[in-house]
């Protein structure tokens, strides 16, 4: 036994360096301001069968042609690139991001770039793809969806739930197919939570007897009663004022309930699904009183983003009695690469816009031009990073206006952010103009 134990902040930084590279799945490169390697990883010589020793301390240039490699991009114009889908090779096809080194003064020093493999999704996911998306009904079964399928309907678990993800994330879909399967007797009864007064809110959720109602002897079934034997799905219950998710807690763990201007409790007999955009965003009574079930956004999914892509496709071509179109091997990386903010719904957009465009089928000109903005350019163009994200930006409100004829709350709900979110970002980009000269001009 050694007298002393060598500690790893005693290591030299290179040996620290080395084991991570070697540890990490993607691609690494690093190279020096002339183009010299100086770090290749494991991931690296399994991506493109050149061993470290053969390309270590040589120019990059020697093994990839110049207009292909992201650290040329990197070291020419100084800005980042984040999740692009790249073609260094024609039988290669990566997701990139990479990034300058810059030394103490703020010059660059090298450039660093990570490669995500997504060859085989994009050659074998097309025939995969094409075949799930052609053998599923209303929903598409991924990985994704079968894990919250599972929590919602498994045996022995939990009657209620709160399922949370992004707008368009397709917890409604969820929450419709787990009943199905469950084979309720019941209704399936949707509504969504609006911020009402507490009292309107509580006689439509509990119901309402008495003298709150027409007449005295009257009384008014709320949501809970009408879904009785089956699921009410109460999408934004965020909405709803603070009391009334209180109240609604305050059922749920008694499983009864009584309505407003009632003198005597209801049983509680149907399943409650309620939805948000995050557990925090409920009143913590009713947080407490539900298991979350999360739906991650697509752009935690890139690797399901070629199956909702033809599951879309499939659906417009069904619809039409035609074939399918199928997907370029650069349009099928650019769908993987783009983040689709607005998840399924903007998703679902783009794909019956490029299948009615497209004449067998679709490549990168027939998406939207947002999702072409990821393609990896050569250096050429200079283009600050800075000014790269607000044409980006600019580019999907661009769409979004076109997709919905110039109404902003549907532009909106298509981006996946509020209205008033929406006139923010027109006015941010000097766009106000080009909604005015969509209103129709008054004839005298």
């Amino acid at each position: 036994m050694p007298d002393e134990i060598t500690r790893i902040s005693e290591l030299p930084s290179d040996l620290i360096l080395r084991a991570l590279l070697d540890v990490v799945d993607d691609a690494v490169t690093v190279v020096e301001p002339a183009g010299i390697v100086v770090a290749w990883n494991r991931a690296a010589e399994a991506l493109y069968g050149i061993p470290a020793q053969d390309i270590v301390g040589h120019p990059i240039t020697e093994f990839f042609a110049l207009e292909s490699l992201a650290v040329h991009s990197v070291l020419t114009t100084g800005a980042h690139i984040d999740h692009a889908y790249h073609r260094p090779r024609p039988d290669v096809h990566v997701l990139i991001s990479a990034a300058p080194v810059r030394d103490q003064l703020g010059g660059i020093a090298g450039a660093i770039a990570v490669e995500r493999d997504m060859t085989l999704l994009v050659r074998m996911g097309e025939e995969n793809a094409r075949y799930l998306a052609q053998t599923q009904g209303e929903l598409l079964r991924t990985q994704t969806v079968d894990r919250a399928l599972e929590a919602l309907t498994a045996p022995g678990g939990p009657r209620h739930a709160l399922v949370v993800g992004e707008r368009g994330t397709g917890k409604r879909t969820l929450a419709e197919t787990s009943h199905r399967l469950l084979r309720f007797q019941g209704p399936f009864l949707a509504v969504r939570a609006e911020p009402r007064a507490a009292a309107l809110m509580d006689a439509a959720l509990f119901g309402a007897d008495g003298s709150l109602v027409l007449s005295p002897d009257a009384r008014r079934a709320g949501w809970l009663e009408r879904a009785a034997g089956g699921t009410l799905l109460l999408q934004d219950v965020h909405l709803m004022p603070s009391a009334v998710q209180a109240n609604l807690a305050r059922a749920i763990e008694e499983e009864r309930f009584r309505p407003l201007g009632g003198h005597r409790d209801l049983p509680l007999r149907c399943r409650i699904l309620a939805t948000a955009p995050t557990a925090d965003a409920v009143d913590p009574a009713l947080a407490r009183a539900l298991p979350v079930i999360e739906i991650p956004p697509m752009a935690e999914r890139r690797d399901e983003s070629l199956l909702f892509f033809h599951f879309w496709l499939t659906r417009w071509a069904k619809e039409r009695g035609v074939i399918p179109p199928r997907l370029s091997d650069e349009a099928a990386g650019l769908i993987q690469a783009y983040p689709w903010p607005g998840n399924l719904a903007e998703m679902a957009q783009a794909a019956r816009r490029a299948a009615s465009v497209a004449e067998g089928e679709v490549r990168p000109e027939h998406l939207p031009e947002a999702v072409r903005a990821l393609h990896l350019k050569p250096a050429r163009r200079r283009v600050p990073l800075a000014h790269q994200s607000k044409e980006l930006e600019r580019a999907r409100i661009r769409e979004a206006l076109e997709d919905s004829g110039g109404n902003k709350s549907r532009a909106a709900q298509l981006l996946g952010i509020s209205r008033a979110a929406l006139y923010y970002k027109l006015k941010q980009h000097g766009m106000d103009e080009i909604t005015r000269s969509r209103r129709p001009t008054s004839r005298g």
